[in-house]
């Protein structure tokens, strides 16, 4: 646990090493909403910091985690801030058998409602994309979450134990289930199409832009 982050950020903040306008992403790898959190607090206090120094970094936050909805009045003082949620199935048998650890599909939905629902801007990424169960009727729970932009993904071999990217263990069980390159391409059509010309449907890093 990095206990002195508050710390650090705050010096960074002061020193001018952040600065306002700095892309900030929280984060590319580790989600900064883990269950400790909700013990810990890093998160926010880090949050708290970059406030209190008044610095205005355009700040992106990415996680899988209802928990987030609990810093929504400290989303609301930043000037340039989305929150990327990351949903990445309709199923909840599916979020079972590839994300056991993670917070249930439904938590995910209502977390992204509540803060756009508060002026929040979030972005809803379908990354990486897990098989589907109704591609139509998910974009359609999905466009009603009015996010800034959606992005999918699919799923990528990790290079090392240190960077983001799928497991030998996911990736073979995606081909037990029978959901290769092929599927994905047509489960993201039918998700560009139904959610329409207004929502347009990302794909890889042009989903990852800064806020």
């Amino acid at each position: 646990m990095k206990t002195n982050a508050r710390e650090l950020i705050a010096r960074a903040c002061r020193s001018g090493v952040l600065k306002s306008g700095d892309a900030v992403y929280m984060s590319s790898v580790t989600d900064p909403y883990q269950p400790v959190e909700r013990r810990l607090g890093l998160t926010r206090t880090v949050l708290e910091a970059i406030l209190d120094s008044d610095v205005q970094p355009r700040l992106t936050i990415q996680t899988r985690s209802p928990l987030v909805t609990r810093d929504i009045e400290l989303f609301e003082r930043f000037e340039r801030l989305r929150v990327n949620v990351t949903i990445t199935t309709d199923s909840e048998e599916v979020r079972r058998r590839y994300e056991p650890r993670c917070p249930p599909i439904s938590a995910r939905i209502e977390a992204a409602a509540a803060l756009s629902a508060a002026g929040v801007r979030i972005g809803v990424s379908i990354s990486p994309m897990l098989p589907l169960k109704d591609a139509e009727a998910f974009g359609a729970t999905l466009a009603d979450l009015r996010a800034d932009e959606y992005v999918t993904q699919y799923l990528k071999p990790g290079r090392s134990q240190f960077a983001a990217g799928t497991s030998a263990e996911v990736l073979r069980r995606v081909h037990e289930d029978g959901f290769g390159a092929r599927e994905y391409r047509q489960a993201r059509e039918v998700l560009a199409r139904t959610l329409g010309d207004e929502r347009p449907l990302l794909e890889g890093v042009a989903g990852f832009a800064p806020a």
